[in-house]
């Protein structure tokens, strides 16, 4: 009997335990910090606690892997937005504060210092100010020492459509709310009209001049159009911009090839996800901005949301904890001079999805994407020991591979480029037969239709 007691109280005590550790890691920021720097370290470690690391916690999920296992980008991106989730639970208490910030509106709200610069209007300043190093004063930030200047953690700049009809005075409450939580924070803030990459570049340069201690970091948020304009001007000028937010972007640009780049994070509706070339080149954004030595961004560095109408709210403060901690690693970095400029040393790739173009019957192409069926039609296919490629595996893939079995050209090629062979020919034969074939392989026949609208919508993004 003393034993059941015991034993009783024993799981009584540790479920307790427990159940007060999770509230406070929700509830409690210093806790919460704490726990992850337990985890992965300072800022700048490159090595996560040994000891921690073998405990089921979220801070040791794994991202989704970046390969050709992975069917369609949509999936990865699906994937992405679980990850995003469970890796930045520790933000929760920080996005809390925020959410509460934005709610509670202060009748007596706060003036910060604004600043206009040439054409550009409304740079506001947290107002904090100390004194230059030797170092800035040889820079020519102060005239002596003895003089303060004015300096921000950050700057955060909002890009906006370049339009007469913009005006800063149209912001709404939550937005003005949003604006002084950064302020109060420390980070400086920026509503910036842009036109097209060669202005943003010159204008971001420009702030670097004649504000450097303020914009020693920059945040660039854009959403829409706008985001195509700030991908493409950090992809040409890597290191002006040390994060990237975007929503909902309608386009992008090429991936920097450098050691450090940019730390990312983007949101995507669901209905985005049809854009595949679209979701293709973000999370190739993603993958570069987890390509680090550093435990920070190599976890967090990278990041993709998917929202919807009920998510939409919940991720509007996603961003806060993301941004401190993007600063907190960069101002690490900076303290021991240790962030490269160096380029990526090229290494051979294997063909990706966006560079692999042909003609297909546009005519049978179908209206929209459908994954619905696919993972319970992969689940249902016989496992093989051996096989050619995971990626899009199916009966009549293996069937194909079975006939040509001698031929070396069909050992070497994708399941994907079988797809769209076998499928073209099929199309020619007629529609009796694909529907046959639709019996017979019916992951054959998903496979077959969505890579269709994957394969159209490359050669138009090549238009």
């Amino acid at each position: 009997m003393r034993i059941f007691i015991g034993a009783a109280i024993f799981l009584t005590s540790a479920f307790c335990i427990f159940l007060i550790e999770g509230i406070c890691f929700r509830m409690v920021e210093k806790y919460a910090i704490f726990r992850l720097e337990s985890s992965w370290g300072t800022n700048n470690s490159k090595n996560f606690n040994k000891y921690l690391s073998f405990l089921p916690i979220n801070h040791f999920a794994q991202p989704p892997k970046v390969s050709s296992e992975i069917e369609f980008s949509m999936i990865r991106a699906i994937e992405e937005d679980k990850y995003a989730a469970e890796i930045m639970s520790f933000g929760r208490p920080q996005r809390d504060d925020y959410a509460d910030f934005i709610e509670n509106t202060d009748p007596n709200r706060k003036s910060f210092q604004i600043k206009d610069l040439n054409h550009i209007r409304g740079l506001m300043l947290p107002g904090l100010k100390r004194f230059p190093t030797d170092e800035e004063v040889a820079k020519g930030w102060a005239g002596r020492q003895r003089d303060q200047i004015e300096y921000a953690k950050a700057l955060f700049i909002d890009l906006k459509p370049f339009s007469t009809a913009f005006s800063f005075d149209e912001k709404t409450d939550n937005e003005n709310r949003s604006n002084d939580y950064l302020l109060e924070q420390g980070i400086a803030f920026l509503d910036l009209p842009v036109q097209d990459v060669d202005s943003l570049v010159s204008d971001l340069r420009m702030l670097k001049k004649n504000y450097p201690a303020v914009c020693q970091k920059i945040i660039c948020r854009a959403t829409g159009k706008e985001s195509e304009i700030l991908l493409g001007s950090c992809s040409s000028n890597p290191f002006l911009v040390n994060m990237i937010i975007l929503d909902c972007p309608k386009g992008y640009s090429k991936v920097p090839q450098v050691e450090s780049a940019p730390w990312f994070y983007c949101t995507l509706k669901k209905q985005d996800l049809k854009n595949i070339t679209l979701v293709d080149g973000l999370l190739d954004w993603v993958t570069a901005a987890r390509e680090s030595s550093y435990i920070y961004p190599s976890k967090i560095g990278g990041l993709m949301r998917i929202k919807d109408n009920y998510s939409a709210k919940n991720l509007a403060s996603f961003h806060i904890p993301l941004i401190n901690q993007c600063i907190s690693f960069f101002e690490s970095l900076e303290s021991e001079n240790a962030r490269s400029f160096e380029l990526k040393k090229t290494i051979g790739k294997e063909p990706t999805n966006q560079n692999l173009h042909r003609s297909v019957n546009v005519e049978a192409l179908p209206q929209a994407l459908d994954f619905s069926k696919i993972k319970d039609l992969q689940s249902e296919l016989p496992k093989l020991e051996s096989i050619q490629s995971k990626a899009f595996d199916c009966k009549m893939v293996r069937e194909y591979r079975k006939l040509h079995e001698n031929d070396l050209t069909i050992a070497q090629t994708q399941n994907r480029e079988l797809i769209l062979k076998i499928g073209a020919n099929l199309d020619q034969m007629g529609f009796d037969v694909m529907q046959e074939v639709r019996k017979k392989d019916p992951l054959f026949y998903q496979f077959y239709q969505s890579l269709k609208i994957i394969e159209v919508q490359s050669n138009d993004s090549l238009k």
